[in-house]
Parts: structure tokens; C-alpha cells; sequence
């Protein structure tokens, strides 16, 4: 099928109009290609071979990029610019929020700093945790480490209990994070609980169909699945879900996702009581499930 010549006034509303969807005035390359399924050959084109004189065109804020082997940003700048984008009202941590938002890409960051997640731990001891609080725990638990909060404890800044070294649980020598096992469960071919998000992934595969669930596709990126599961009481109808996997379902909230875009969270425990979309416990299936064997 022959791609549709458009024009360049009709790409320069494209953008506009993705820009005030999204609301932000930083639009990614890869989002604009994937939002409006313009080639790369009829972008370059249409605007000199270059993406920023669309962006310049549409009123937005272009990205530079500085030469090889020189920074436009020092270390600093880079954080500064973390910082002010993780300010924003409402803010969420994932990349993509930071992509839309910030003058710079979070690729930078991962050249810079070792990865998105280590740019988190490294930026979190930027904030006043008296003032900062809520943005420090959402960091805390969008990354799962504790290490970042080791030096606040000692000054006795924080008195929570979601705080406490999750070694101090454990009898004996120091416990390594890649040699902890989850609770006998004996389930099936699985004998221990799951311990982190790929397990929840796992288990779910196993009992998905039983519990009236059919996968279509597991990625990378959010929502983690979309699957179709059978509508109760229309037998032979299904409805399309897109699920995201998490370990407890709060983490869904502080991992900055948003619920408009998600139908079910699938989780080991449910820890959030306000949770605004569905949950599925599997803790709690699999038991069911166990009884009627």
C-alpha cells in the first residue's frame, strides 16, 4: 500500500496536535513516528533532513545535540533538569513522562549516569526528605532500593516502617537479594511464592486460561500485556484488557502509571485499598485455585 504524501503544513498540525494531547512541548522523534506513522524518509524530506526544524516550524522546543566526543551538558545540568521535571505538578517517574517533558532525552541520562533507575537513586538525594517526602518514597519504591535511604535513617529524618533494611527481617549473616526465596506455596510446578514483578508475569502465564484469560502479547513498556478474557454470563464473548504486572499493586501508583490507560493491575499482593482500577491477587487465586484440584 502506497504511504499517504502528506504535506508539510499537514505534519506541522500533527505535531501541534500530539504536543497539546500530551501537553507538553517536548515531542520525541520515535513518539511523533509512532503517534502519526510518518516515515523517517517523508520526514526528512519534508524538513531538510532534519527533525527539529519541524519542531522549530510547529512553535515547540527543539532538542541539540552537541558534537561528537563534546557535552552540551555537564552532570549537573543533567540533574538540575531531573529535578525540575520530577517538580512538576503530578509528576511520574517513568522515562516517558521525562521524555515529554524535559529538554533533554532520558538516553542522555542512561549514557551519563549508568541507567534510568541509577539516575533516580542518584537524583532522590537531591530532595529534602522533611519537605520532599512523598517524591523521595516514590523514588524509594519505583526502584526498590534502600541504600538511598541508609544515610536518612541514621539522621533519624524519616521514622517509617517502609524504611526498615529489609535485611534486618532475616536471621544470620547479611541475605543477598538474588538468593531469596518466596514462601512454599507447592503450587504446581512452582514451589515458592513469588518474590518480584517476573514471577507475578510467570505465575499468571500458568493459570491465565483457567481463570478465563488469553493472552495476545507481553512487552516491554506500559501496560505490560494486553490479553481478552471471557465476558461472565455471554458465553462465547470476550473482552480486550490491558494489564499491567506488578509485584504489590501500589507500586503501579508510584511508578507513576496512569490508570486511564491500564484495566487491571495482576499482582502478587494487594496492598492498595484505593486502587482505582481492578486487581487481581494471585496470592489469593492460586488458594481457590488449590481447592478445587
Amino acid at each position: 500500500m502506497k504511504e499517504k504524501e502528506y504535506t508539510r503544513d499537514e505534519v506541522i498540525e500533527m505535531l501541534k496536535h500530539i504536543a497539546e494531547k500530551l501537553k507538553t512541548q517536548n515531542i520525541p522523534r520515535s513518539t511523533f513516528l509512532r503517534e502519526t506513522g510518518i516515515s523517517e524518509r517523508r520526514l526528512q524530506q519534508l524538513f531538510d533532513g532534519s527533525y527539529n526544524n519541524l519542531v522549530i516550524a510547529a512553535g515547540l522546543e527543539p532538542r541539540f545535540f552537541p558534537p561528537k566526543g563534546e557535552k552540551l551538558y555537564s552532570d549537573e545540568d543533567l540533574l538540575d533538569e531531573v529535578e525540575r521535571v520530577l517538580r512538576i505538578p503530578e509528576s511520574k517517574l517513568s522515562r516517558l513522562f521525562f521524555d515529554q517533558n524535559a529538554k533533554v532525552s532520558s538516553s542522555v541520562c542512561d549514557r551519563r549516569f549508568g541507567g534510568w533507575i541509577n539516575t533516580l537513586k542518584i537524583i532522590a538525594k537531591r530532595f529534602d526528605v522533611s519537605n520532599d517526602k512523598e517524591i523521595f518514597i516514590r523514588i524509594k519504591e519505583y526502584t526498590g532500593a534502600n541504600d538511598i535511604t541508609k544515610p536518612l535513617i541514621e539522621n533519624n529524618e524519616i521514622e517509617n516502617e517502609e524504611y526498615k533494611d529489609e535485611n534486618e527481617e532475616y536471621h544470620g549473616s547479611n541475605v543477598d537479594s538474588s538468593n531469596i526465596y518466596g514462601d512454599f506455596i507447592n503450587f504446581r510446578g512452582l514451589q515458592h511464592a513469588p518474590v518480584n514483578e517476573q514471577g507475578v508475569v510467570f505465575l499468571f502465564g500458568m493459570i491465565c486460561r483457567e481463570i478465563g484469560y488469553v493472552v495476545e502479547i507481553v512487552r516491554q513498556g506500559f501496560p505490560d500485556c494486553e490479553a481478552k478474557r471471557k465476558i461472565v454470563n455471554k458465553p462465547g464473548k470476550w473482552q480486550k484488557v490491558r494489564i499491567e504486572f506488578e509485584f504489590q499493586s501500589r507500586s503501579f501508583r508510584s511508578h507513576g502509571h496512569d490508570p486511564n490507560m491500564c484495566d487491571l493491575i495482576v499482582c502478587w499482593e494487594n496492598n492498595w485499598k484505593e486502587c482505582p482500577i481492578e486487581v487481581i491477587e494471585l496470592q489469593d487465586v492460586i488458594k481457590k485455585l488449590a481447592v478445587s484440584v
